[in-house]
């Protein structure tokens, strides 16, 4: 890898070579920065975007990224046409994960990169929190219940409401949830693994209800080590929740998957006394903010007509 002092002079010449953004994440962003395969997959969801937004451009219909693409206006560019056709959330991680690679691609002389990045930031607004409330989630497991077929031979119905269940009980995410082995639950005591986590830096112990723990002994086997299996990939497997959403009468949007049970799991915990930043394993309080739903959990100033004079 080139030494950036070493390369210098070349940043302010013609940039005659440059490296495919694609190769720039995978053979030296993801080893030095020891990302996950998952996070590798995600940054290519935004370079897959990136080199539709160039295809568009030359009228190619797609063009591979390179290193020479870092450059202010094209990615100021490419963000504006996304936030046209996405949600600003998910621009803003575009940017962010650009401006991860372009940042490592100069400090590391890569060929192709004329300046370091200069880039605006992609306003997020901060909504307010939705999680289930007890009936929908109660009509959620009972669907979960009635899923027909099998994965991997296993009862779907038992798959399922097993693993709604503990992500319900332990609101951990989901990507730790599926990683869950048996050699993970301990009775009543659920392991997760600091490398099946997000950041992986530490493990975290939850507990579980005896209706989960009898769930998901219904499901278990000396033969396999996953507690859940899947023989489908993410799109057939969310196809899949999307019925059990519809056959409890609740909504299939993109807000209304797995992560809408960790709000739910969170506010009822808050609701009930708890800290939800702690359950959350939140670095801090205004992360956990945004998962609190303030049906469930009244925070700061949600109450403020009950604290004032009545002048009506």
């Amino acid at each position: 890898m080139p030494n950036r002092k070493e390369a210098a002079p070349f940043r302010w010449g013609v940039a005659t070579m440059s490296m495919p953004l694609i190769e720039v994440l995978k053979d030296y962003y993801a080893p030095v920065k020891a990302i996950s395969d998952r996070t590798v997959t995600i940054y290519g969801f935004t370079l897959k975007a990136f080199g539709e937004y160039l295809g568009e451009q030359d009228g190619s219909g797609y063009r591979e990224p390179t290193t020479a693409d870092l450059d202010q206006y094209v990615v100021a560019r490419f963000l504006a046409w996304r936030l046209r056709k996405r949600e600003p959330a998910t621009a803003a991680k575009d940017r962010s994960q650009l401006r991860a690679l372009w940042a490592f691609a100069w400090a590391e002389a890569l060929p192709g990169v004329a300046r370091g990045p200069n880039v605006r930031p992609v306003v997020v607004p901060e909504r307010v929190p939705v999680a289930w409330l007890e009936e929908e989630m109660r009509a959620l497991i009972i669907s979960a219940g009635q899923e027909p077929g099998s994965i991997c031979g296993i009862s779907a119905a038992a798959w399922w409401r097993s693993l709604l269940l503990t992500c319900f009980d332990t609101a951990e995410r989901i990507s730790a949830t599926r990683s869950l082995r048996f050699d993970d639950i301990h009775g009543s005591l659920v392991v997760f693994k600091a490398e099946d986590r997000k950041g992986r830096r530490r493990d975290i112990a939850r507990t579980i209800s005896s209706d989960t723990a009898i769930a998901i002994d219904a499901i278990s086997s000396p033969t396999r080590s996953l507690v859940w299996p899947c023989d489908v990939g993410a799109p057939a497997l969310y196809a899949r929740f999307d019925r059990i959403l519809i056959r409890a009468n609740l909504p299939t949007d993109r807000w209304s998957k797995f992560h809408r049970i960790r709000k739910t799991t969170a506010s009822y915990y808050e609701a009930a006394g708890g800290s939800a930043q702690k359950l959350l394993d939140h670095s801090s309080p205004a992360v956990t903010r945004r998962y609190l739903d303030p049906r469930i959990v009244l925070q700061e100033a949600g109450d403020a007509p009950a604290r004032l004079p009545k002048v009506s």
